[in-house]
């Protein structure tokens, strides 16, 4: 990390590993519980939107927490229809 450019090391990386149930994941201050298993194509689309996984245990930053069912509404929803979910919830 030391000669590395400071772009480089906030740059995030790519997760193509998908999030475990019970895992929670972060864009910005905004929490979602991961409520059930995720498909590989949600989440691709999931972290092309800034979305990425966090270890809650060790997060020291203030973040809100959208409800239990938030993820199960983006999760069940269509890939056609969850752009539409996926704003609701951000509401």
């Amino acid at each position: 990390f030391c000669g590395m450019p400071a772009e480089n090391r906030r740059r995030l990386t790519r997760s193509v590993k998908v999030p475990a149930l019970d895992s929670h994941i972060i864009k910005q201050q905004l929490v979602i519980k991961i409520t059930e298993p995720m498909a590989q194509d949600l989440w691709d689309w999931l972290v092309l939107m800034g979305w990425r996984e966090i270890d809650m245990k060790s997060n020291r930053r203030k973040v809100r927490k959208l409800g239990n069912d938030a993820f199960a509404k983006i999760a069940q929803a269509d890939s056609s229809s969850r752009e539409d979910a996926y704003r609701e919830l951000l509401k």
